[in-house]
């Protein structure tokens, strides 16, 4: 395309974005509803987490969007690679909203205008901007504006080969990638993305057909996580939302509400979920596990720890799907 098609390109797809985008999610996450279309455009691209959770909503109800993923004979697009009316593909666009995102990032990091290549913002931004394509990488961004240029530089096409902030050049576990933070700072919101989470078909499967309190008293228990689970346990082991699910959900099974909070809740058991990690490490569990192998390997890993002290037998109760 020339420059002028570009141009008009990015601000179709940007309208289109803050306009019917926005509407499909304001149907999809009540808790949107009082979001105007610049409002949600720049709240969803500023924030990885909410982004994040987005993109795997796009990608759950891809359905919903059908009206808008049509190509220029006004024909339904299932095929990322393929042009869509606008003259981009929905590959295309991905790696243009990752790239604002990775923007808004650099700049609130590192400052500078990220589009100026003399800025601590743009040197960054420029030395990355044609790695950053793929949706898996949103929260790996924020760690992104942590890598001097010249790493970034040396690393090269590399950058690819990092799938979780553990992997990251120079991470600690202790200050590694954090995939399932909270979303916004309304509560609301992230029950709504946790409530997404364990209605998808095989997180309800791998813990064993839950019903909707089932559903209900696992998305209370998910916000109510402390720090010690979320820095200890989940950003360390890289792990995405449905993967986080599983696990914790199999963990709730496991040990009912009372021993499932005195562990993993606020403010939890520091000691016990760094135990539970390093026993989970022990069996290979990764961002790459699958969620059934994740399951059977968080049952064997809880069958073999000690219960909290205090904790009744009448807490290890299994769902009443079990």
């Amino acid at each position: 395309m020339r420059e002028i098609d570009h141009n008009k390109a990015v601000r179709l797809i940007t309208d289109t974005l803050k306009g019917p985008v926005a509407a499909v999610y304001r149907s999809l996450v009540p808790t949107f509803g009082d979001m105007k279309g610049d409002e949600f455009y720049d709240t969803v691209l500023t924030s990885s987490d909410l982004l994040h959770g987005c993109l795997l909503i796009f990608r759950k109800h891809r359905d919903a969007f059908a009206h808008l993923l049509v190509d220029n004979k006004g024909r339904t697009v299932n095929d990322d690679f393929v042009r869509l009316k606008c003259g981009r593909t929905v590959h295309d666009i991905i790696a243009m909203i990752v790239r604002t995102h990775a923007k808004k990032q650099f700049h609130a990091q590192l400052g500078g205008n990220p589009n100026d290549a003399s800025s601590p913002a743009g040197k960054l931004y420029q030395a990355m901007s044609e790695y950053l394509i793929h949706e898996w990488q949103v929260p790996l961004v924020p760690h992104y504006a942590k890598l001097p240029v010249a790493k970034v530089r040396e690393l090269g096409p590399l950058l690819l080969d990092i799938k979780t902030a553990a992997d990251m050049p120079g991470a600690k576990p202790e200050t590694a990638a954090k995939p399932v933070e909270d979303f916004v700072d309304s509560h609301s919101r992230e029950a709504d993305f946790w409530w997404e989470t364990v209605n998808d078909p095989q997180v309800r499967q791998s813990l064993g057909n839950l019903n909707e309190r089932d559903m209900r008293e696992l998305t209370a228990a998910f916000c109510q996580l402390g720090d010690a689970t979320r820095a200890n346990l989940l950003a360390p082991l890289g792990l995405s939302l449905y993967q986080a699910a599983v696990l914790l959900g199999v963990s709730y099974r496991t040990l009912g509400r009372a021993g499932f909070t005195q562990i993993f809740g606020k403010p939890g058991n520091g000691g016990a979920v760094t135990a539970f990690h390093t026993k989970l490490k022990q069996k290979n569990v990764s961002s790459r596990t699958d969620v059934r192998s994740l399951a059977r390997a968080v049952d064997g890993v809880l069958a073999t720890m000690p219960r909290p002290v205090g904790m009744r037998s009448s807490d290890t109760r299994a769902m009443a799907a079990q």
